[in-house]
């Protein structure tokens, strides 16, 4: 095999390769929206903590769009969190918001953030009084 040969051979495989299998993008599942003293904010990770008893486990988490809204993925952003009936933590922090929360806002032991999750519940609402 010629060097020229060799040469668009290797290309046409890298190209096939890299353009066909991307990563694709995780879409949503449970939706909801984030408000901060009646205003809609972007920018903001939010994580769900499971409790179960005296102790919790983050199940997934989303990031506000410029809208205040978001969709929850599990954890590694592996699919869709559709939230089953139970009692849910919420955690918050700035993922380059202009607001930063309390500290007490970032761990599922001290949020004040509880929500009791029925099963014909479809939007989980948030709202923060002010920071």
């Amino acid at each position: 095999m010629t060097s020229i040969t060799r040469i668009v051979v290797l290309t046409g495989l890298l190209a096939a390769l890299s353009g066909c299998g991307g990563v694709k993008p995780v879409v949503g599942g449970t939706q909801g929206e984030l408000r901060v003293a009646g205003a809609l904010l972007s920018d903001v990770q939010v994580t769900v903590h499971q409790v179960d008893g005296n102790s919790t486990r983050p199940v997934g988490f989303a990031v506000t769009d410029i809208d205040g809204a978001f969709e929850l993925v599990t954890n590694g952003a592996r699919g869709a969190l559709w939230l089953s009936p139970g009692e849910y933590r919420i955690t918050l922090e700035s993922a380059g918001a202009p607001v930063q929360f309390s500290q007490e806002f970032a761990r599922a032991e001290t949020t004040p953030l509880k929500v009791s999750w029925a099963a014909d519940d479809t939007d989980l609402e948030i709202e923060v009084a002010s920071q």
